[in-house]
């Protein structure tokens, strides 16, 4: 069910209104995307990728766990103990791919293999197993290891990217939302001009000083700005739903903005001089989010790379234990609990044609080769959206400017008609020939005002920036 944000309410969830008058709250775009970034959707999907890259690397050094063994096995029969078998271990993996090695065993019984003879108090072991051949430089523990390090990155990488993309989404709507207000507020004054002029021309009329064609035209002119005054105001509240589409409060319940709370006008201006340093656009091609996850996809298609190559090796594991009696522990000092014997074991395998292993090295090499092409096209694609950026936002100040003046000059127009009016000199025509020039211009200056707002917003958004500027 959706929860409407009132004066009382709004400010009891979350956000940090200055009240205007008796009845006004006044929603600023700090405020706003302050509570996007805590409680929208998008926002809390993101955070959960930091926590998921984490897991991930957690997962992966599993493999370098150390790892306990225990056994024991017994049999008897016709009250015959035939055996009695006890072997307990720890193996410690490290990342130089060798494998310490530490055990106990203790055999017994009337039938028992020679070959698991042991002391009567057990035999202790204690040794490594190295692979000199494949699985020296790198092996499954440790790719997977660099894998989940590298999709770790990626995660934070994608992190950032979801929230440029939510935040582009909610000021561009919260932009569009300010320039509706004030839209609106100037149709109301276009509308009130327009009724005391109406007010004023029947008055003239009653006291025969004006025809009552004039009275028909000054209530039309009031008509059309009425019908204008009715369309803003309606792009204004669907402008207020697109807003509300962003607002959530910490329970995951949409909100909804109701008709007292309006934007802060001064959201709207931009930066009065802008000048993007050239260390800024060279730090973006390096550092923006789509480049991190494409570099962390080609860190893992190197580490697979490696790790394919390793397997073209044969299988060549040493060990060696040393063996000593366990009874020794409670023997006097200085005596040696190992050196009584040793336990050596070498193992080899290889396949004889490698078709899988080649396959699998070549394919690796061609995914590495297709990512690093990707990455090259996308920080074109990037420094050719930025220069994009740039271009509107020098455009669009230029327009800007321009409005302004011509804002300035139909201003100084209509006042010039307006006293000839008050003469006598002029006709309610001419008047309302300069009024309404006035005031589609201020619309469009607004919509202007728009326009280079959101393209620095754009720019932020296609250098990667847009999350970093509003989550300091």
């Amino acid at each position: 069910m959706r929860r409407a944000l009132g004066m009382l309410g709004f400010m009891a969830i979350t956000f940090a209104c200055a009240q205007v008058g008796a009845s006004t709250d006044v929603l600023t775009r700090e405020a706003f995307v302050s509570i996007v970034l805590k409680n929208h959707p998008m926002a809390r999907q993101a955070a959960l990728r930091t926590g998921m890259g984490e897991a991930d690397v957690r997962s992966a050094r599993g493999g370098f766990d150390p790892m306990a063994t225990a056994g024991y096995s017994e049999k008897r029969f016709n009250n015959e103990d035939y055996h009695t078998l006890l072997d307990a271990g720890l193996k410690v993996p490290t990342w130089f791919g060798v494998e310490l090695l530490g055990g106990f065993q203790q055999n017994d019984g009337d039938f028992l293999n020679p070959q698991l003879n042991t002391p009567s108090d057990g035999l202790i072991n204690a040794g490594v197993e190295v692979a000199i051949g494949q699985g020296l430089f790198i092996d499954e523990r440790r790719a997977t290891l660099r894998k989940a390090q590298a999709y770790q990155r990626a995660a934070e990488g994608e992190r950032q990217q979801m929230l440029n993309q939510l935040l582009l989404a909610a000021l561009n709507d919260h932009t569009d939302w300010v320039a509706a207000f004030e839209q609106v507020r100037i149709s109301d004054t276009a509308v009130v001009l327009a009724r005391n002029r109406f007010d004023q021309v029947r008055g003239s009329f009653r006291g025969g000083d004006r025809p009552g064609i004039d009275t028909l035209e000054a209530y039309l002119q009031m008509q059309d700005r009425e019908m204008r005054q009715q369309q803003a105001r309606l792009n204004f509240q669907n402008a207020g739903l697109r807003v509300s589409n962003h607002l959530w409060d910490e329970g995951q319940r949409p909100l909804e903005l109701q008709p007292g709370v309006v934007p802060a006008i001064s959201d709207l201006f931009s930066p009065a001089t802008f000048t993007l340093a050239d260390t800024v656009l060279a730090r973006a091609i390096e550092t923006h989010p789509l480049l991190v996850q494409s570099k962390a996809r080609i860190e893992q298609f190197v580490v697979d790379r490696r790790y394919r190559a390793e397997l073209l090796k044969p299988e060549l594991d040493v060990q060696y234990q040393w063996l000593g009696n366990a009874g020794r522990v409670n023997t006097e000092a200085g005596t040696s609990l190992l050196g009584d014997g040793h336990q050596v074991g070498v193992g080899f395998k290889m396949p004889l044609l490698l078709r899988k292993e080649r396959g699998e090295l070549s394919l690796a090499k061609l995914r590495q080769t297709d990512a690093e092409l990707g990455i090259e096209r996308d920080r074109t694609v990037i420094r050719n959206k930025i220069g994009e950026r740039l271009n509107d936002i020098a455009t669009f100040r230029q327009q800007t400017d321009l409005g302004a003046s011509m804002v300035s000059n139909y201003g100084r127009l209509l006042g010039g008609e307006s006293q000839r009016f008050a003469a006598g000199e002029s006709s309610l025509f001419l008047v309302n020939g300069r009024e309404v020039p006035l005031i589609e211009s201020q619309l469009k200056q607004v919509e202007l005002e728009a326009k280079l707002r959101k393209a620095y917003f754009a720019l932020d958004n296609e250098a990667g920036t847009l999350w970093r500027a509003w989550q300091q």
